[in-house]
């Protein structure tokens, strides 16, 4: 694990499109997987990420992720499952087998994952993590706000598998000081952001870094050369920095959802009175 670990961020595999940039179609989330696989990657739960005493592979990789779409159950655990993969899904407890009103792309509606579909996931061995409640700008909450996204969100999740949910994922990749103490606070014990990096050995070995793990977020507009580049290390034992610099101007684009949230506040706001 000399370059460190790739913990990659998915987010929709769905055969429909959207405006956005996060949804992959199922024949390109499995060439992804069948190169990692080929690659002799090694799939890796997120606990792994904790055990300072684990003997990682030599190509290891965690696969995460966020929001929690219908599609991962429909599309992408079937590849998965092809491949011996397990990964971590992030749920947004607020929209559990609903629809992804909370966000701004333009275009059609996607369907969260329901009840039943997530207990079957987790009965196969994918595991399952908050990505809070209302798809929430955390930083941009007040403290009674924010917990109520991170702790509800914990519990809601806890009662209806009946196990522990031991890790976190910031809506929209954004945390600060502040939002990790109230992580660590609620009982989780590591929380993924958005940042584009390699998860380097030790690093959670700092309890408060464990807080902010890296993720290499992947996008539709990856080509399998870029794809490839997002997955080996530079010789300098880092992601390419074209790549870095891709991934945080798609990352801010999605603040035009914190945008639109705004507007239909005040919206809200104007109608009461």
């Amino acid at each position: 694990m000399g370059c460190g670990l790739p913990i990659l961020a998915y987010h929709k595999v769905d055969f429909r499109r959207d405006l956005g940039v996060t949804s992959l179609s199922p024949r390109r989330f499995e060439k992804q997987m069948g190169f990692l696989k080929h690659g002799g990657y090694k799939s890796i739960s997120p606990c792994r990420v904790l055990d300072n005493e684990y003997k990682a592979p030599a190509k290891p990789v965690l696969i995460t992720f966020d929001d929690g779409y219908e599609g991962i159950h429909a599309h992408a655990c079937p590849i998965l499952k092809e491949y011996s993969y397990t990964a971590i899904i992030f749920v947004t407890t607020g929209y559990i087998g609903k629809y992804n009103d909370w966000d701004a792309s333009p275009g059609p509606r996607f369907r969260h994952l329901c009840w039943s579909h997530i207990k079957e996931m987790a009965k196969d061995g994918i595991w399952f993590g908050s990505h809070g409640i209302n798809h929430r700008f955390l930083t941009r909450q007040g403290k009674s706000a924010a917990r109520y996204e991170i702790e509800d969100s914990k519990k809601e999740l806890e009662d209806g598998l009946g196990q522990p949910i031991r890790f976190f994922s910031y809506p929209y990749g954004d945390y600060d000081e502040r939002i990790m103490n109230l992580v660590q606070e609620a009982g989780y014990e590591a929380a993924f952001s958005l940042r584009p990096a390699f998860l380097n050995p030790g690093y959670v070995r700092d309890s408060m870094l464990a807080y902010a793990l890296p993720r290499i977020a992947v996008y539709f507009v990856d080509s399998m050369w870029a794809f490839k580049a997002k997955v080996h290390c530079t010789p300098g034992g880092s992601i390419s920095h074209v790549q870095r610099v891709k991934n945080r101007l798609i990352n801010r684009c999605a603040y035009a959802s914190m945008i639109v949230e705004r507007l239909r506040s005040q919206g809200a706001r104007s109608r009461i009175r």
